[in-house]
């Protein structure tokens, strides 16, 4: 058994038996050395903290809820407890470095199905064929408790509940200074749902208020997208190049996971040595390759010179730009990224997905109905951004 400090949190996160052996799995401990968000830290200094971290935070409040609800009197078998907090442990191991640019370019699975393949392939063999196809479901979403797969994969789930906070404290912003204790002890269960009970729906409410202000001041910042757009455009060049059969220096794993894909056993095992610092070490090999393309943009991530961001140009704009592109000798197919960002801060609209609220009177309510504002029906509106990137002022 082993006692884990979090700044995030009172109490030691506990974790013993099965869990503590695929902690200290080697597929596990990779995620010590991956970036919970990236490059994010070349806006926010501070935010260098790892998948490690949040998973552990994830699986944490997994172990709170599931006490929660055993004081109300809920039941848990042990073998469903253990998936529950297994999944919440396990549920980013899919991960890899600069997760959302790679899965678009070298990469042909996204992080969710690797999650899935490292659990039937490696993960199976520790917890045991119960516990991993339990998991599934779950992950799936398709277990017969439908709250179960609401505590993983929701509106309002462990995973948001701890990412949101984790990554406020970390970039050193106050936007996501959530109640998750009060939520967590409000929580409960009403027809195989997950729903709030009364008293907590305005810490429900803070939460929503709080992720919405973290994606638009956070993750969507625009020198983060900035970052994110060039680190696609990169692997989309290497990726190109490679599919030319032009040489490119590529480390083995990842030339091997290039080759012959994830789905095979020597895919796999490439995926599970990659980290920040394999990334890091091929952008600077990068740096010195022939290829002018790979050259610069491996040489302008790595020094911070980031391309400028400008929003709702029209087509003509873009048309000029792409020009000027031209005339600069940079390829527009590398140098002028266009990307559209949108995000709903909470879907209300959605009778399945949307939070509900237990009334005193034992009445369920949509939460935005259950509260004396529309501050939720105003995040219910979706907010959608044309940007473009470019290295070039317009």
């Amino acid at each position: 058994m082993k006692f884990i400090r979090d700044p995030l949190y009172e109490d030691f996160i506990v974790i013993d038996g099965l869990l503590l052996k695929v902690l200290e799995h080697y597929s596990f401990q990779r995620l010590r050395r991956i970036s919970q968000l990236g490059l994010v830290s070349y806006v926010y200094p501070g935010a260098t903290h790892t998948r490690f971290s949040h998973s552990l935070g994830a699986m944490h409040l997994m172990d709170e809820v599931i006490k929660n609800l055993e004081m109300k009197g809920f039941s848990f078998t042990k073998e469903l407890k253990l998936a529950m907090k297994f999944c919440a442990l396990v549920h980013d191991i899919g991960h890899c470095s600069f997760s959302h640019a790679l899965e678009f370019t070298l990469l042909d699975i996204n992080h969710e199905e690797i999650t899935k393949i490292i659990i039937q392939e490696i993960l199976k063999d520790i917890v045991g064929i119960e516990i991993a196809e339990i998991s599934i479901e779950i992950l799936n979403h398709k277990f017969n408790m439908k709250f179960v797969n609401e505590l993983i994969s929701s509106q309002l789930d462990v995973d948001r509940l701890d990412y949101i906070r984790r990554d406020a404290f970390y970039c050193g912003v106050d936007y996501g200074l959530i109640d998750v204790s009060r939520i967590l002890r409000t929580l409960t269960i009403h027809n195989n749902k997950l729903v709030v009970e009364e008293k907590g729906k305005h810490a429900v409410e803070g939460y929503l208020v709080a992720r919405y202000l973290m994606y638009w001041s956070v993750y969507f910042h625009k020198t983060n997208l900035a970052i994110q757009a060039m680190l696609y455009s990169l692997f989309k060049r290497a990726r190109d190049l490679v599919e030319n059969k032009i040489e490119i220096p590529l480390i083995d794993s990842l030339k091997i996971l290039i080759e012959h894909g994830i789905n095979t056993k020597l895919g796999l095992n490439a995926f599970l040595t990659l980290d920040d610092s394999d990334i890091f070490y091929v952008l600077k090999l990068w740096t010195s390759s022939n290829d002018k393309i790979l050259s610069d943009l491996s040489r302008r991530i790595l020094n911070r010179e980031i391309f400028k961001t400008y929003e709702e140009l029209s087509i003509e704009e873009i048309d000029v730009m792409r020009k000027k592109l031209i005339n600069e000798g940079l390829d527009p197919n590398y140098y002028l990224i266009e990307r559209s960002v949108s995000d709903v801060a909470y879907e209300l609209n959605d009778l399945d997905t949307s939070i509900k609220v237990l009334s005193k009177n034992n009445e369920l309510l949509e939460i935005s109905q259950a509260l004396p504002t529309d501050t939720l029906r105003a995040l219910s509106r979706p907010i959608k951004k044309k940007l473009i990137f470019s290295p070039l002022k317009f």
